[in-house]
């Protein structure tokens, strides 16, 4: 038989307190195809039940597909019926996989008192003893453990009844032995875990995460971790570095988005369109930058590209805000005169969204271009949005252009009352419209 690995799993979530659950114990299966049944009837022929074979059968079948539960069933019959030790150590192991009690937890107490030797069993009942919460026979059995066989899984199982019981300084000594001799990324998860979460030294575990990310890089999980710490402490830059990282590895989207996002909130922007122009190409975002940047002459090249794939009237709209945006004379006659063809068009398509007509309609208003219309576009952002601020000092502003100063003073009051008059316009139109008033 091969030897049998146990993992104790730890179900943390980093930094949010949560408890520790010892009931989760796991070991990782053997290989199952080097079991022969004739291993396990090397007994006295005459011991042998007629019908062993078929019972080892349905044992290993069940093992194999998972379900432990009839297995461990099936073996603890075979090992009542023969008692032959192979079935006891299928029987515990099986449990263990289901998550179980066994009734041969004593036989394997036993065993291990006239076998000390036998290192199987030992991970066996250490394995028990954790999951019944037994941590003083654990913490003996672990020691035992290390000092005869000392791997990895020796050193990880013994650091579990400590994490039970509190002794976390401990845990991490036993564990950091363990990633010493694998370099194992779900055992560093556990230490950074138990330094961020229980010895409140979150820069060590930062450091360990980061050694470890330096010389062998790092997986999704183990980066994500690194996310939670630098999320959780505002430290933008390393995590723009793990998200970029993570962007490289996995080329999800979710990441490249970070990473713009990041460059964004550092008010960034160069570097945010280098890496939409070299990295990762996303039209849309590369779009929002150049609005951000408040540079409109190449988001307007953006958006009549993007119009000109998608045949979307969005893009005609945002081309429409961006040629006027871009527009160093905003009273020049032809740019208006294609503002007003890319938003015509766009209202003819289906554009419907209260942002454009808005902006439409305020600049058919403010330019003396067609009021009255401008009042009726504004008026249907205003169905979609009926307290938005800036549709009623749009409409405000179209009343006072028509010279009903009463209903521009009605509607200007709304605003004022809301926002105050910090802002500029606001603050002109309330002053033009309290005179057009008196």
């Amino acid at each position: 038989m091969s030897i049998i690995k146990v993992s104790f799993v730890l179900f943390f979530l980093l930094l949010n307190g949560c408890s520790y659950s010892p009931k989760v114990t796991q070991i990782p299966k053997e290989e199952l195809a080097d079991y022969n049944p004739k291993d396990f009837s090397n007994v006295n022929s005459k011991e042998r039940i007629d019908n062993e074979n078929d019972l080892i059968i349905q044992a290993i079948f069940y093992e194999m597909n998972g379900d432990y539960k009839k297995s461990n069933y099936f073996y603890s019959l075979l090992f009542d019926k023969t008692g032959n030790i192979e079935y006891m150590f299928r029987e515990l192991t099986t449990a263990l996989y289901a998550g179980m009690d066994s009734k041969n937890v004593p036989k394997l107490e036993e065993w291990c008192k006239k076998h000390p030797s036998d290192i199987r069993a030992k991970r066996l009942l250490i394995s028990f003893y954790i999951n019944e919460k037994e941590n003083e026979k654990a913490k003996k059995i672990g020691a035992q453990l290390i000092a005869q066989a000392g791997d990895a899984i020796d050193y990880e199982l013994s650091a579990s009844p400590y994490i039970l019981s509190g002794g976390y300084k401990k845990a991490v000594e036993l564990l950091t032995k363990a990633y010493e001799k694998t370099y194992n990324e779900d055992i560093l998860m556990k230490i950074t875990i138990l330094l961020a979460n229980y010895l409140g030294d979150i820069d060590e575990a930062v450091r360990r995460l980061e050694k470890h990310r330096a010389l062998y890089q790092c997986s999704e999980k183990l980066c994500n971790q690194l996310v939670e710490i630098y999320t959780k402490q505002k430290k933008i830059e390393p995590l723009m570095s793990v998200y970029m990282d993570l962007y490289q590895k996995t080329k999800k989207e979710i990441y490249a988005v970070k990473v713009v996002e990041g460059y964004i909130y550092m008010q960034e922007f160069d570097k945010a369109i280098k890496f939409l122009q070299n990295d990762y190409h996303n039209d849309e975002l590369l779009y929002e930058l150049y609005l951000a940047k408040k540079d409109y002459a190449d988001a307007l090249k953006v958006a009549e590209k993007l119009y000109s794939i998608e045949k979307s009237p969005r893009w005609l709209a945002e081309s429409a805000m961006a040629l006027y945006e871009n527009a160093t004379n905003k009273d020049d006659k032809q740019m208006l005169n294609r503002v007003v063809e890319k938003f015509e068009k766009a209202l003819s398509d289906g554009v419907k969204d209260s942002v454009y007509l808005n902006y439409y309609g305020y600049t058919l208003i403010d330019k003396d271009i067609d009021v009255k219309k401008g009042i009726e576009i504004i008026k249907d952002a205003l169905k979609e949005q009926p307290n938005n601020s800036y549709y009623l000092d749009s409409l405000a502003w179209g009343y006072y252009k028509l010279h009903k100063c009463k209903e521009a003073y009605q509607e200007m009051k709304k605003v004022v009352d809301v926002e105050g008059l910090k802002e500029e316009d606001i603050a002109q139109h309330w002053n033009a419209i309290q005179e057009c008033n008196k």
